[in-house]
C-alpha cells in the first residue's frame, strides 16, 4: 500500500497513539518493494523532503537498476522512530505477450534497448495515435499527427537538437521521446484500454 506523507502521519496518530503502542514500540521499519523502475526511491525521497532530510537523497534514474541492494534505513519520523528501507526492483517483469513487453519497455520497467529504442518509440506512437493523444506532435514540431516513427523521431531530433552532422540521431531521439512521454509531456495517457 502506498501512503502519501500526511496519510502515514495520520495512520501513526490513529493507530499508534490511539492503541497506545508508543510505549511498547520505539521504532517501526518499512520496506518499499516493487517492480524495477516503479518509483520506489522517488517515493522515499518525498518522505525525506517532508522530514527535512533532503541531504543524502537516494539516487534515481530513468532506467531500471539504479538501486542495486537494500539501502541503509531512512528515518522519516522521530517519535517513535519510523524508518524506510529502499530495495532494488523485485519480481522482474515476465510479459505474457509482445504488447505487454512493449508497454513495459515504454514505461522503462524493462530497458528500451531490449526490444530496441526505435521499436519501442514506434509502439508508443501507435498507442498514442490509437488513443487520439497527439501531444507528441507539438513536442516534435509536427503540424499534426503521424503514423511514421521515422518522420516523428526526425522532427523530434531537430526540435530537441539531437543531430549529428546534420542527421537525426534516431536511437537518442527515441530515448528522449520515451522519456518525454514518461514525464507526461505528451499528456496523461494510460497504456491500457479502460
Amino acid at each position: 500500500i502506498m501512503y502519501h506523507f500526511p496519510d502515514l502521519k495520520q495512520w501513526y496518530q490513529r493507530r499508534v497513539r490511539g492503541d497506545q503502542l508508543v510505549a511498547r514500540k520505539s521504532s517501526y521499519l518499512f520496506f518499499v518493494s516493487g517492480l524495477p523502475n516503479s518509483g520506489k526511491s522517488s517515493f522515499i525521497n518525498t518522505f525525506k523532503k517532508k522530514s527535512d532530510q533532503d541531504k543524502n537523497k537516494l539516487r534515481i534514474g530513468g532506467e531500471p537498476g539504479i538501486t542495486k541492494n537494500i539501502s541503509n534505513k531512512v528515518r522519516i519520523f522521530t517519535a517513535p522512530s519510523i524508518y524506510i528501507y529502499d530495495t532494488p526492483g523485485v519480481n522482474l517483469p515476465n510479459p505474457e505477450n509482445v504488447h505487454s513487453a512493449m508497454k513495459l519497455a515504454v514505461i522503462a520497467a524493462i530497458p528500451a534497448h531490449v526490444p530496441g529504442q526505435v521499436e519501442t518509440a514506434d509502439y508508443l506512437l501507435y498507442w498514442l495515435n490509437r488513443k487520439g493523444e497527439h501531444g507528441y506532435a507539438e513536442q516534435s514540431g509536427l503540424a499534426g499527427p503521424s503514423n511514421n516513427v521515422v518522420e516523428v523521431l526526425a522532427h523530434f531530433a531537430r526540435k530537441k537538437d539531437l543531430m549529428k552532422k546534420g542527421r537525426p540521431r534516431m536511437k537518442t531521439a527515441a530515448e528522449h521521446f520515451l522519456r518525454a512521454f514518461n514525464l507526461g509531456l505528451f499528456g496523461k495517457v494510460i497504456l491500457e484500454d479502460v
